[in-house]
């Protein structure tokens, strides 16, 4: 069963609502239910996203293993040309060095 939600919306939206909605052949209703239903699994996308990034960064720490940002270019780049190089070795997570990106 749908719950009723009542927004109260500024003029300027509630017209450019209302004309999308026409170009679309749709109700303001029906535009509006869409438009926060794609707004709400962008947000579960970007959610899971930060969970997926954290819970790696939590595994870097835990294995203290990393890879060099130089030998995962030249890796992925022989593999896109069709190459077959050898795994990495991940290295060991130096705490006492700063982190630097290499820029080509």
């Amino acid at each position: 069963m749908s719950a009723t939600t009542s927004l109260k919306l500024p003029d300027a939206l509630k017209a450019t609502i209302a004309k999308v909605a026409a170009f679309e052949g749709k109700t303001a209703h029906a535009l509006m239910v869409d438009t926060l239903q794609s707004a709400m699994d962008d947000a579960l996308v970007r959610q899971q996203f930060y969970a997926d990034g954290e819970a790696s960064f939590q595994d870097t720490l835990r294995t203290n293993a990393v890879f060099g940002a130089a030998d995962v270019k030249a890796y992925v780049t022989a593999r896109v040309t069709g190459s077959k190089p050898r795994r990495l070795k991940p290295q060991r997570l130096d705490g006492t060095k700063p982190m630097t990106i290499a820029h080509d």
